[in-house]
């Protein structure tokens, strides 16, 4: 596998007041490279059972995370569902979506 085959947007919120003190959510999407992973059979079933579907496993610079809980990766919004921080420069998500989150 090449190194930095594929790239995500990793998606930073936070809550903002405007000028009459109503809050309202901020995305700020940063675009970063990434590795893709595949999900393991004992993974995805284990992660059914609790209702949510994996979908991808990837892989950043450590550097590059800075705790977002969402991720664009092929056109989808998925969540975080998992982080794996066991490696000295690279992070490895888990990305879900919510049963029922398709609309």
């Amino acid at each position: 596998m090449s190194m930095w085959a594929a790239s995500c947007s990793l998606i930073a919120q936070s809550v903002v007041r405007d000028e009459y003190g109503v809050e309202s959510v901020s995305e700020v999407p940063r675009r970063v490279a990434c590795n893709v992973f595949t999900v393991s059979d004992s993974a995805y079933y284990a992660a059914a059972t609790a209702g949510v579907h994996p979908e991808a496993v990837l892989q950043v610079r450590k550097a590059a995370y800075r705790g977002e809980r969402l991720v664009e990766f092929e056109g989808r919004r998925l969540g975080v569902e998992r982080v794996d921080r066991s490696s000295a420069d690279f992070v490895r998500l888990t990305l879900v979506e919510a049963v029922g989150d398709r609309g």
